[in-house]
C-alpha cells in the first residue's frame, strides 16, 4: 500500500521539480522550511515520507530548516536514530527541538537526544533576524508543557536587546494553555521584542494569538489523510511574513501573509485565559506554607525525614534542606537532567541519576556513602521494605539493593521498555509496570517472574508504565493510560474484571484499611471502587471541579480524607464518607509532583515549590 503511495509522490515530485517552485527566495530575505510532528518509527510511513521531504527540500531554495518537536512516537533510541539518519540527509543547516513525545517518554531521559542533536535550545542570527528555540517539556511524565526555570533565565540573558534584530521564537508547545508557565514565557518573549512564535503539537497549519505575540502552528508531516504529506514554508522579507503550505509533489500554496509592524493579524483570535488563584477565596480556612522555593524546576518528588527534605533540581543538584531552621544543609551536583525522587533510609538519602548511578549520601552532611552503577538512567523513587531497597532502573528493569552499602542483591531485566514508577510490595511479591505494555509480578526474595499481564492494546503509550499498583484481598488494582480500571488475580495475573465506565488515568491510591481504591478521573472527579467482591460497579464519584486533568501524581488517603494534586498546581481534599470537597487550594500553575503525609499534608510542584498545607 505504501509502495503505491510512494510511487505517486515521487511522480508528482518530479513534475513539480521540473516545473520549478511557485515561491522563491528573494535577495536579502530569509526563507526556511518549517517541519514539526514527524512521529517517525523505523519502518513506518512517516520515516519514508521524511526521506521524500528531505529530498524535496534539498532541491528547493532554502536558507535552513527548523524542526519543532515530536520527532518520534516514544522517544526511543531506535526512533531517534531513525530521525537523525533522515534529517542528516539535508544539505542545508537544520535546527531541531524535542517535543512531548521525546521528553514524556524517553528510555535515556533525553540523553540520547542530546548525544545525537546537541542542546535542546539554540539561538542564531541570519540576515538581520534572530531565531531562538527552547524545550517545552513535559518531563518524563504525562502533564502540561513546562519551560524550565533555567531556560527562562537563559532566554532573558541570551536574547539581544538590539531593536535592529527581528526575533522569532520556536518551541513544540503553543505558548498558551497546555504550557503551564505560558504567561511567564510570553512576557519574557514580548519584553525581548519577539514578533513571531512558531510551534507544533496541533498537527495543522494555524495562526494563533500567544498573549499578543503572533503564533504560527506548523502542519504535521502526515495529516489525517495519509496521502496528505508535507511541511510549512516561512519567508521573511523586511517586515513582511509569507507562510505557505507545501504538500509533497504539489506547488506551494500561500496560507497567509502579513506585516510585522502593521495592523495585527491576531487581534480577533482567542487568547488563553490567564490562570487565576480565585479558588483560594472559596476556602479561606486553607493556606499553603511554602517551605522551599527553588530557583530551578523540579521534575520529580521529594523525600522527607523529620524536618529534613531532599529533592533533585532540574539543574542537576541533589539538595537537603532543614525545614525547622530554614537552611540548606548541603547540595551536590550530579548531572543534568535529573528526574528521580530520592529515598531516605535511616540517615542516608539514596537517589538514582540520569547517568545510571545509584548514590547514597549522609542526610545531614552530604558525604557520599556509596555508589553503584546500574547501567541505565534512573527516573524512579525507590521503596524501602524490610531493610532492602527496591528501585526501578529504567531499561535496566528492577533491582533489589542493600541500602547500607549499595550491593545489588538481584536484578530482573527481562523487559522490553523502561520502568519508572514505584512498585507495590506485598509480603512475597513485587509488582510494577513498564513501558512495554506489561505489568510484572516478581518473587520479592529471588527476583524471579511469577507472571506478567498486558491489556492487549497495540500501542505502547497505553502501557501501565507510570502507575503505582495496589494490592488487597489477593487482587491487584491499576489505572493505566488505557483509561480502564483493571483488577487482576494476585496469584496468576488473570483478569478478574476491567471497566471503562470512568475515565481513570494513572493517578490512584488504596485506603489505609485497604477496603477502597480511589482514582482520579480525567475531568473534575475522583471515583471509589471496593476492593472486595468482583463487581464492576464503583461505589461513588465526587465532582471536585478541577477540570480536564491528566497529572499522574498518586492520590493519598489519610483518616478517611482523599488528597490529590492537579496539572495546574492545585491540591484538593475530599471526605470519603460524605463525598464532599473539603477544600481546594492553588499554589502554582505547574503540576503537583508528589503528595506526602508527615504530620500534615506536604507536596511539591514542578516550578520548585515544596509546601505544607495549613487547615484551620
Amino acid at each position: 500500500m505504501f509502495l503505491k503511495f510512494r510511487q505517486t509522490i515521487v511522480l508528482l515530485l518530479t513534475v513539480v521539480l521540473v516545473s520549478g517552485f511557485v515561491s522563491c527566495k528573494q535577495e536579502g530575505s530569509v526563507r526556511f522550511a518549517f517541519l514539526t510532528d514527524l512521529h517517525v518509527v523505523p519502518g513506518n510511513d512517516n520515516e519514508h515520507v521524511l526521506d521524500l521531504v528531505v529530498e524535496e527540500i534539498n532541491k528547493g531554495d532554502f536558507d535552513f530548516v527548523v524542526i519543532t518537536g515530536d520527532l518520534t512516537n516514544m522517544g526511543s533510541d531506535e526512533e531517534l536514530h531513525a530521525v537523525k539518519d533522515g534529517v542528516d540527509g539535508l544539505t542545508i543547516p537544520y535546527y531541531i527541538l524535542p517535543g512531548n513525545h521525546e521528553t514524556n517518554w524517553s528510555e535515556t531521559g533525553g540523553a540520547t537526544y542530546k548525544k545525537l542533536f546537541g542542546a535542546d535550545r539554540f539561538y542564531f542570527e541570519h540576515n538581520g533576524y534572530g531565531f531562538v528555540g527552547f524545550n517545552a517539556g513535559p518531563y518524563m511524565k504525562m502533564g502540561d508543557g513546562h519551560v524550565k526555570s533555567e531556560d527562562l533565565k537563559w532566554l532573558q540573558s541570551e536574547l539581544p536587546e538590539a531593536k535592529d534584530i527581528k526575533l522569532i521564537s520556536m518551541a513544540h508547545y503553543p505558548i498558551a494553555d497546555g504550557l503551564d508557565n505560558w504567561p511567564e514565557v510570553s512576557e519574557v518573549l514580548k519584553a525581548k521584542g519577539v514578533s513571531l512564535a512558531l510551534c507544533g503539537h496541533g498537527h495543522r497549519l494555524r495562526l494563533m494569538n500567544f498573549n499578543g505575540i503572533t503564533g504560527l502552528m506548523g502542519r504535521a508531516l502526515i495529516g489525517k489523510n495519509k496521502e496528505d504529506v508535507g511541511y510549512t514554508i516561512v519567508t521573511l522579507n523586511g517586515d513582511q511574513v509569507f507562510v505557505e503550505e507545501k504538500k509533497c509533489g504539489q506547488a506551494a500554496q500561500l496560507y497567509r501573509d502579513w506585516n510585522l509592524c502593521g495592523v495585527s493579524q491576531i487581534d480577533t483570535l482567542p487568547v488563553s485565559v490567564m490562570p487565576s488563584m480565585q479558588i483560594n477565596e472559596k476556602y479561606p480556612n486553607v493556606a499553603a506554607q511554602i517551605i522551599v522555593n527553588d530557583d530551578a524546576s523540579v521534575m520529580g518528588g521529594f523525600a522527607m525525614d523529620g524536618t529534613i527534605i531532599s529533592w533533585l533540581s532540574s539543574d542537576g543538584y541533589l539538595k537537603a534542606f532543614d525545614a525547622e531552621t530554614n537552611t540548606v544543609l548541603w547540595q551536590e551536583f550530579l548531572s543534568t537532567p535529573q528526574y528521580a525522587t530520592p529515598t531516605i533510609y535511616k540517615n542516608s538519602v539514596i537517589v538514582g541519576t540520569s547517568l545510571g548511578d545509584l548514590k547514597a549520601f549522609d542526610l545531614t552532611s552530604g558525604t557520599m556513602k556509596w555508589e553503584t552503577n546500574v547501567g541505565y538512567p534512573v527516573f524512579a523513587e525507590g521503596v524501602i521494605d524490610n531493610g532492602s531497597l527496591y528501585i526501578a532502573c529504567g531499561k535496566g528493569g528492577f533491582t533489589k539493593i542493600d541500602p547500607q552499602n549499595g550491593r545489588v542483591i538481584w536484578t530482573y531485566n527481562n523487559i522490553g521498555g523502561f520502568v519508572q514508577a514505584k512498585p507495590c510490595i506485598t509480603d512475597k511479591e513485587l509488582i510494577f509496570g513498564a513501558w512495554d505494555k506489561y505489568l510484572y509480578c516478581l518473587d520479592k526474595a529471588t527476583g524471579s517472574l511469577n507472571w506478567k499481564w498486558t491489556n492487549g492494546h497495540g500501542a505502547i503509550l497505553y502501557s501501565p508504565g507510570n502507575v503505582v499498583p495496589a494490592v488487597a484481598n489477593n487482587k491487584v488494582f491499576i489505572v493505566a493510560p488505557d483509561r480502564y480500571f483493571t483488577v487482576l488475580d494476585l496469584n496468576d495475573g488473570s483478569e478478574i474484571y476491567r471497566t471503562k465506565s470512568h475515565q481513570v488515568r494513572e493517578s490512584m491510591c488504596i485506603s489505609g484499611d485497604k477496603k477502597h481504591i480511589y482514582a482520579k478521573l480525567m475531568n473534575d472527579s475522583i471515583v471509589a471502587f471496593p476492593t472486595h467482591g468482583k463487581t464492576h460497579q464503583s461505589l461513588w464519584t465526587a465532582n471536585v471541579g478541577f477540570g480536564y486533568e491528566h497529572n499522574p501524581c498518586p492520590l493519598v488517603e489519610v483518616n478517611g480524607v482523599v488528597y490529590g494534586g492537579t496539572r495546574s498546581g492545585e491540591v484538593f481534599a475530599v471526605d470519603a464518607k460524605t463525598q464532599t470537597t473539603l477544600w481546594r487550594h492553588k499554589i502554582s500553575n505547574s503540576s503537583v509532583n508528589k503528595l506526602f503525609w508527615n504530620d500534615g499534608l506536604w507536596f511539591n510542584t514542578m516550578d520548585g515549590k515544596i509546601a505544607k498545607m495549613k487547615v484551620q
